[in-house]
């Protein structure tokens, strides 16, 4: 199980690596062509493109005639469809991260009725017959606190990478407004 959430978390931590890289590319070239009065070029760029922050530039510009409210819903409707996706599996991460420390909890108990057993056949006078049951109680509980620390703090990062990634698309949203709102006439 530890190896299987260690594998997550890093797949989904080099997804958003990956998508917030290549949103601040597709954000920085996808204005240049606007700032340089090339609606073309910006759309041409796009089509090459996936991803939502592609699919909401591309809903903006395909209706860049119809009234910049009008757009304005079209751009946010995509974006409440698509952004969920990007949240895959970090509930599981989280979930995951919680469960590992009483996994070792689960092993502290199995210990401590080892050690039990042994005191009831053999009585507190044989510390090695004991020692057996308490390093397993030990062992399976730090193992469990240390599966768990990686997971929480890296989902702790990657929320707040989505974040980033949601506030970049919407901070484009904004700004593509802005753009047809002051070029009306021009688009």
């Amino acid at each position: 199980g530890t190896l299987w959430a260690m594998m997550l978390l890093i797949e989904r931590t080099i997804f958003f690596i990956q998508t917030g890289a290549n949103i601040s590319r597709q954000v920085r070239t996808f204005f240049s062509h606007l700032n340089s009065n090339n609606i073309d070029g910006a759309f041409t760029y796009l089509k090459k493109k996936k991803g939502v922050l592609r699919d909401v530039l591309m809903i903006g510009i395909e209706n860049r005639k119809l009234p910049v409210e009008r757009v304005s819903e079209k751009m946010e409707m995509v974006l409440l469809e698509q952004l969920p996706a990007y949240s895959k599996y970090l509930n599981l991460l989280a979930a995951l991260a919680g469960l590992m420390p009483i996994f070792g909890l689960l092993g502290t108990v199995s210990g401590m009725i080892l050690t039990f057993h042994v005191i009831s056949l053999h009585g507190t006078g044989d510390a090695q017959a004991m020692a057996s049951g308490i390093a397993e109680a030990l062992t399976t509980t730090q193992a469990g606190l240390i599966a768990a620390a990686p997971m929480i703090l890296g989902h702790v990062l990657l929320i707040s990478r989505l974040k980033k990634i949601s506030d970049k698309t919407k901070e484009a949203c904004v700004k593509l407004i802005d753009y047809l709102k002051e070029n009306k006439n021009n688009v």
